[in-house]
C-alpha cells in the first residue's frame, strides 16, 4: 500500500549569522543528529513521550523524524540560517494525534529558516523562541552491529516514493550464524551470507516459506522480496538504522540491540 507525498509549504526567510555562519552543507553532509532537549522561550517542551527528533544530512537532502513520520527536504545553509528548498514532503503513517501534531511542528519549525549554530558534535538551531540541541548520532549512538541485531522495517523507498509500513504488518532482518533470515510480512525467507565486504552483502539462494497473502501483506511482501531477492545488496548501517539499497529502491530498518545474556 502506497501514500502519497504530502507537500507541506516551507517558509524562506532570511536572517543573522550564527555563531558559525560559515558551517555549510560540508560540515553538515553525511551526519545525522539526535535531540537532547527542546525549550521554547527559556522553558523545557516535553515531547512526546518514547519520541525525540532526528535529523539526517546527505547529499543536500535533509531527513527528520519527531516520533511518527519521515519528513524530507532540501536544504541549503546560508547567513548562519538552515533553508528549506521547495518544501517538506512527509509519509503518511497512522499516528495517534499527539505524534502527529509533533510532526507538524517540527515541520513548522524547520520551514521558518531556523538559525543554526554547529560546534563539534552539537548542533543548535533556534527561531522564534524555540531552541533545538542535538548531538552527533556517533556521540549519542554508535553504529549496531550487522550481526546480532533485530531490524525491524519502517520505511520503503521506490522510484521516489517513501512509504511507511503498513499498521498491523511488520517485516524483520537478522544476521546470525553465517545466514540472513527474515520475515517479509507473508512468508519467513532465509540465505546463507555469502559476504558482507565493502558495505555490500551477497546472499546465497533466498528460501521462503509458501504462504498465499492478498492486500497489504502480498504488496509488503513484494516490496521486500525485490530488494532481498537481488541477492547483492548495497547497505549501510548509521546508529540504529539500516539501509538496504537495490538500485532505486530501499529497505529501511531500525535495529534493537542484542540483549545481554
Amino acid at each position: 500500500m502506497r501514500w502519497p507525498a504530502l507537500v507541506l509549504a516551507a517558509a524562506l526567510a532570511a536572517g543573522c549569522a550564527g555563531r558559525e555562519g560559515g558551517a555549510g552543507l560540508e560540515r553538515l553532509d553525511g551526519r545525522s543528529f539526535l535531540s537532547t532537549g527542546v525549550l521554547e522561550r527559556g522553558e523545557e517542551r516535553p515531547l512526546v513521550p518514547g519520541t525525540r527528533i532526528e535529523l539526517s544530512f546527505a547529499d543536500g537532502r535533509l531527513s527528520a523524524r519527531a516520533g511518527c513520520n519521515l519528513l524530507g527536504a532540501a536544504y541549503r545553509v546560508e547567513d548562519g540560517r538552515l533553508r528549506l528548498v521547495g518544501g517538506v514532503s512527509t509519509t503518511e503513517m497512522g499516528c495517534d494525534p499527539e505524534r502527529h501534531a509533533q510532526d507538524e511542528w517540527l515541520a513548522g519549525f524547520l520551514g521558518s529558516s531556523p538559525r543554526l549554530e554547529l560546534e563539534g558534535p552539537r548542533l543548535t538551531l533556534s527561531s522564534g523562541g524555540t531552541e533545538i540541541r542535538l548531538v552527533d548520532r556517533e556521540v549519542a549512538e554508535p553504529d549496531l552491529p550487522l550481526a546480532g541485531t533485530t531490524w525491524s522495517l519502517e520505511t520503503i523507498v521506490g522510484d521516489g516514493v517513501a512509504s511507511s509500513v503498513p499498521v498491523g504488518l511488520e517485516a524483520t532482518l537478522r544476521v546470525e550464524g553465517g545466514r540472513v533470515e527474515g520475515f517479509d510480512g507473508c512468508n519467513r525467507w532465509s540465505a546463507r551470507l555469502v559476504s558482507s565486504e565493502g558495505g555490500v552483502l551477497v546472499l546465497g539462494p533466498v528460501a521462503r516459506t509458501a504462504i498465499a497473502c492478498t492486500g497489504a501483506a502480498a504488496e509488503l511482501e513484494r516490496d521486500v522480496m525485490a530488494v532481498v531477492g537481488a541477492r547483492r545488496i548495497a547497505y549501510e548501517i548509521d546508529g540504529p538504522s539500516l539501509v538496504l539499497r537495490v538500485g532505486v529502491r530501499e529497505l529501511r530498518f531500525r535495529g534493537e540491540p542484542a540483549t545481554a545474556g
